[in-house]
């Protein structure tokens, strides 16, 4: 084996042994400030500052009829993202239960309209961030409360 060869095969060993102790280092260091944080799961989401919603809505209550997220909340294919409730699917219950109360009155006359209610979006991930609600709940099989908290109390 000729001298360059074998200096340049030693070198492209070393950069991929460098390259590969790089990437688990990250790792690991992204993994220990996950687990370190002194903040329960629901507090390390990026929530928005709080607003109010168009339609006042109480998780606590309406979790106590509908037990799982995904009885309310659809995941359209690609399965990027988790929806807000289709009007139609309130309406399923509402056209009969308190459909006298201001709230549902509104949320009928979205209903009728065929608009959406302007729901205040709460979670947001930032733009460099590609999540899959899907792989996490689908594959990986992570309750909705890992990173929501616990929505029934609200």
């Amino acid at each position: 084996m000729t001298y360059k060869k074998h200096f340049f095969g030693s070198l492209l060993t070393l950069l991929v042994v460098t390259a590969l102790l790089a990437r688990a280092m990250r790792l690991v260091g992204v993994g220990l400030t996950a687990q370190s944080s002194n903040q329960p799961p629901s507090k390390r989401a990026v929530e928005q500052p709080a607003r109010a919603q168009p339609i006042p809505f109480s998780h606590k209550l309406h979790t106590r009829f509908v037990q799982r997220c995904e009885d309310c909340h659809a995941m359209p294919d690609p399965g990027w993202d988790m929806t807000y409730p289709a009007e139609a699917k309130c309406m399923e219950c509402h056209a009969t239960i308190k459909n006298g109360s201001p709230a549902v009155v509104k949320l009928a006359e979205y209903w009728k309209e065929q608009k959406p209610v302007p729901w205040v979006q709460i979670y947001k991930v930032p733009d460099y961030v590609f999540f899959s609600h899907k792989v996490h709940w689908k594959k990986a099989g992570i309750a909705c409360e890992v990173c929501h908290g616990s929505v029934t109390e609200r």
